[in-house]
């Protein structure tokens, strides 16, 4: 330990636990910067000698201090966890300030719970860029965080573990104009658009009649054509991506128009608003159809990539709706040679008329498609997972507060059919035994380790992370925290050691 942290903790703990992240400590301006927890509390330190503490006048302090050691004079601040002092360290340290990735492999490794970034850290792989602050509006809404917690979180993490490799912050699934500025106000990088409630998913029901007349009702301002004009600059047109030749016909481009035009338009009206917003400044942004009810053709793809380029709409990822099912928190299902043949012409297609990233939304636990991924697209892929940290989480609770993880399951079996609204799930509630005859030794294995279980906890989060007493106070959220503070070595490793096997699967 740096000899003027270790004479600060001597002085400072009198008896009370102090635990100093060592990891932490960094010089600046003379001083020198640390993380401390006392109990469940973390606070910033700022030390230096002699009787200055310049960088300190723009923080929020609990306690001032000073102490001697032989004739040496140490003066010292104590600031607590804020938004205000956090923001007060990224202004001070570049380093804790989110980046963009461009077109760098990418893994997006979100945290329900606001503390398990120091495990996605440890994580990290070299060449794979990690987006540690990643949460979506949903989520935000779910765990009644907001996009400055979620980054403020993720920065307290990167100080106290001493990374300094780089990290994005994508806002996502971001559906109104609202969410978008309220995340660029936060400081992301990243900004994935969620166009979903705009696409039209009942097109194969339409007559040609239909389309026509549909077609020709769409959003034509936004989309800056007419209707002769969009036809004459796509019907029949020949796009050749590869051996493969993509016609466009007319009841074809209509079709097409009709799903995702107006989708595409939103999802340009969002692009310009950030650009306008951030002016020169970088950022990456992403486009999301995954949200939809049949797989993206690739014929859909080469559509959706062209007229977003017609709009001046540079994208760093695209996010498609796959073959197979892509449910929460368990295994890929679905026909492995079908989602290899459809794979390899998406990200043949990304190449040629990008390149850009292709984006695997709910890839938590798809162990059985990441080699298929890496094997076609390694240089070219952005892998989202986040529920499974939250699992990940639950497992130390189980094994060290087995009471409070049977109530979790208890009462998560109570909120199933109202949170599963929200999800495309096939979990089998029958298949799931009352905790209360289950050993603590086989809490673990019984309910994390087993798809419906799995898949029960993963869906009811929202509900077990803001679920109060009627004085106010938590029900189940701050005993999760308390547990995961008291075990957070071994905490952040089981996260580490679960995410790893995810990146390690695709990048090996």
């Amino acid at each position: 330990m740096h000899a003027t942290v270790d004479y600060f903790k001597r002085f400072y703990e009198k008896g009370r636990p102090l635990v100093v992240y060592e990891k932490s400590v960094v010089q600046n301006d003379e001083c020198t910067f640390f993380l401390v927890k006392e109990g469940a509390d973390r606070k910033i330190v700022i030390l230096s000698r002699g009787s200055m503490l310049r960088p300190v006048k723009d923080f929020e302090v609990a306690e001032y201090g000073k102490f001697r050691v032989g004739d040496d004079a140490y003066v010292f601040a104590v600031c607590p966890f804020s938004h205000a002092n956090v923001s007060v360290l990224r202004r001070v340290f570049h380093f804790l300030c989110p980046q963009t990735s461009g077109l760098k492999v990418a893994v997006g490794m979100g945290d329900r719970i606001g503390l398990a970034t120091p495990g996605h850290i440890r994580a990290a792989k070299a060449g794979v860029f990690p987006v540690f602050a990643q949460q979506s509006v949903r989520e935000l809404s779910r765990t009644a965080r907001t996009f400055d917690d979620v980054l403020d979180d993720v920065t307290w993490a990167v100080f106290q573990e001493g990374y300094r490799d780089g990290f994005g912050a994508d806002a996502d699934h971001l559906k109104s104009i609202d969410d978008v500025e309220r995340a660029v106000s936060a400081g992301y990088t990243m900004f994935t658009v969620d166009p979903s409630e705009y696409v039209d998913n009942n097109v194969e029901r339409y007559s040609l009649e239909e389309l026509e007349e549909k077609f020709t009702a769409l959003p034509w301002c936004d989309l800056e054509c007419d209707v002769e004009g969009f036809k004459k600059l796509y019907e029949g047109k020949k796009v050749t991506i590869g051996n493969e030749v993509f016609v466009l016909t007319r009841q074809s481009l209509f079709r097409m128009a009709v799903k995702y035009s107006a989708a595409i338009s939103f999802a340009a009206k969002v692009f310009w608003r950030v650009k306008t917003i951030l002016g020169n400044e970088d950022f990456d942004f992403e486009v999301s159809v995954d949200e939809t009810d049949v797989p993206t053709s690739p014929e859909e793809h080469v559509f959706i990539a062209l007229e977003l380029r017609r709009l001046g709409v540079k994208v760093t990822s695209l996010a498609l709706r796959f073959v197979g099912k892509f449910e929460k928190a368990i295994d890929y299902i679905g026909d492995l040679k079908e989602f290899e043949e459809s794979i390899k012409k998406h990200v043949s297609i990304a190449r040629s008329l990008g390149p850009y990233k292709i984006s695997i939304h709910s890839g938590s636990d798809k162990f059985s498609i990441f080699p298929i991924l890496g094997k076609y697209a390694s240089d070219l892929i952005h892998l989202k997972t986040a529920g499974t940290s939250y699992l990940e989480a639950l497992r130390i609770v189980a094994r060290h507060e087995p009471a409070l993880f049977r109530e979790i399951v208890l009462f998560a079996l109570q909120r199933y059919e109202e949170d599963r609204k929200a999800y495309y799930v096939t979990t089998d509630l029958s298949r799931i035994p009352d905790p209360n005859k289950i050993l603590d030794s086989e809490l673990e294995p019984t309910y994390l380790d087993e798809n419906n279980g799995r898949q029960l906890l993963h869906i009811t989060y929202g509900s077990v992370l803001t679920t109060k007493k009627s004085g106010g106070e938590w029900v189940y959220r701050e005993r999760i925290h308390r547990c995961l503070i008291e075990h957070e070595e071994e905490f952040y490793e089981t996260v580490a050691k679960h995410l790893r096997c995810h990146i390690e699967a695709v990048w090996s």
